[in-house]
């Protein structure tokens, strides 16, 4: 019983974990590349639970486009 307890308990904690990772890299190296405070972003995706910290950084990181020169 505790093998399949296991079994399906290893899905739910690994994968919103590698994907909570991904995301985090990918919002370092876009945070860089905008120059904004890569660190901030990676606490606040972090901290906040759900992704809410991630959509809130996607909308956030228009106002930082690389293209901008204004």
């Amino acid at each position: 019983m505790l093998d399949l307890f296991l079994w399906l308990l290893i899905p739910f904690l690994v994968i919103p974990f590698l994907l909570l990772l991904v995301i985090t890299i990918w919002v370092y190296k876009d945070a860089k590349k905008r120059e904004m405070n890569a660190f901030s972003w990676i606490l606040i995706i972090w901290l906040i639970p759900f992704l809410i910290g991630f959509i809130i950084y996607l909308l956030e990181k228009e106002k930082f486009s690389p293209e901008r020169t204004e």
